[in-house]
């Protein structure tokens, strides 16, 4: 078997010219957490593995008329305490926050989660709340956005193709009219793995105490994590009161059994999506919250 090759590049330059040699049987190292476990346990081989962890300029955050830009590279650590992540998506900062130990978070990237594409992959839920789009190149040095609901394919799989690379991600900063959370329920207390997630993002008139809009995505449940119109239409242009906390609950288990029909899990993860959405409404610090015992 032939050695593994390596390239480092340092700019959009030596990038296009590293993809434009990939295969189907080549890999990006983007934080690596996953891809060296891969290659650890031998399942698989790359022929080349293209190293992004050189390119300074996919690791940033920066705020552009409105527009919040997060290169592909910035880790969690970063984005947990990165003031503008904080401030004007406020569910990416807490779903980097959750993500594994430290040690993970000083290592892992935004944009290797999301090309892993994994179901109980944190960031997805939180950036498909926040309406993101997903920044690509490619081999040829050309660019294309797509929304990131796009991109995702399936457990594992995205629309990408041989040779192209995320390289960023961008979305509309939330103002203070918008509030914005993001929970998860793992298996341990740990370094856990998302059992079940959820990101939301809301507007809120807080002189009225109502909603305005609502966008509610939901993870580590079916194939990829996904937005729900039900969920989201049992909270846009209610009161922020004890009965939309409890609609929005009843809607979060509808959809969680809706999306995994048959599955030896279904029981536990509708249950649970109860007290996840109640932790959800807790974190967007609305109003009191609906007692869960009333709540079927």
């Amino acid at each position: 078997m032939s050695a593994t090759r390596l390239l480092t590049p340092r700019d959009r330059s030596e990038l296009t010219a590293a993809l434009g040699e990939m295969t189907r049987d080549s890999r990006l190292l983007a934080g690596g957490t996953d891809l060296v476990r891969a290659t650890t346990q031998q399942r698989h081989r790359p022929d080349l593995i293209v190293d992004l962890s050189a390119m300074a300029e996919l690791d940033h955050v920066t705020l552009d008329d409105g527009l919040l830009r997060v290169g592909a590279m910035a880790t969690f650590t970063r984005l947990q305490a990165d003031p503008l992540v904080v401030r004007h998506a406020r569910c990416l900062a807490l779903a980097a926050a959750a993500v594994g130990s430290l040690q993970i978070r000083n290592v892992a990237t935004v944009g290797g989660n999301v090309a892993n594409a994994s179901p109980c992959g944190d960031s997805i839920p939180a950036l498909l709340a926040l309406g993101a789009e997903v920044e690509i190149w490619d081999g040829a040095g050309r660019t294309r956005r797509e929304p990131l609901e796009a991109v995702l394919a399936g457990a594992g799989k995205t629309t990408l193709s041989c040779g192209e690379a995320i390289v960023g991600f961008s979305f509309a900063a939330l103002d203070d009219g918008v509030r914005a959370t993001f929970a998860k329920i793992g298996s341990r207390s740990t370094l856990s793995v998302a059992r079940l997630s959820v990101a939301v993002v809301v507007g809120y008139q807080a002189a009225e105490g109502r909603l305005t809009t609502a966008r509610v995505a939901l993870g580590a449940v079916g194939e990829t994590a996904f937005r729900d119109a039900q969920v989201e239409a049992s909270l846009a242009g209610h009161r922020a009161d004890s009965d939309t906390a409890f609609a929005f609950m009843e809607q979060c288990a509808a959809a969680v059994c809706r999306s995994i029909p048959g599955r030896h899990s279904l029981d536990y993860k509708c249950g649970a999506a109860v007290g996840l959405a109640d932790d959800a409404w807790r974190g967007l610090d609305l109003s009191s919250p609906v007692e869960l015992s009333t709540v079927s």
